[in-house]
């Protein structure tokens, strides 16, 4: 299964599957992995980058555009979440 794949769709697949686990705890547990929902929007950021890699290299270059973009409003809102302070 994973000969057929190149390296980026199988980093988006590990990105995908790191980003679901860390949304279902936080959902799950909200008090022991209150703060993991920054986490996994990270994950999800590199998850659309190498989505869009793979699109890019398929000469499907509109989505691929619209990954990158996706990809980036998420790695500004996920940096911005880290950041912030709450109270």
């Amino acid at each position: 299964m994973f000969k057929k794949m190149d390296i980026y769709r199988i980093l988006t697949l590990i990105f995908a599957v790191v980003a679901l686990i860390s949304s279902f705890l936080s959902l799950t547990y909200p008090d022991t992995y209150g703060d993991l929902y920054k986490v996994s929007q990270f994950f999800l950021g590199f998850m659309f980058l190498f989505s869009g890699i793979t699109e890019f290299k398929a000469q499907r270059k509109v989505i691929a555009i619209i990954n990158f973009s996706v990809s980036l409003l998420t790695f500004l809102v996920s940096i911005f979440a880290l950041v912030a302070p709450t109270g």
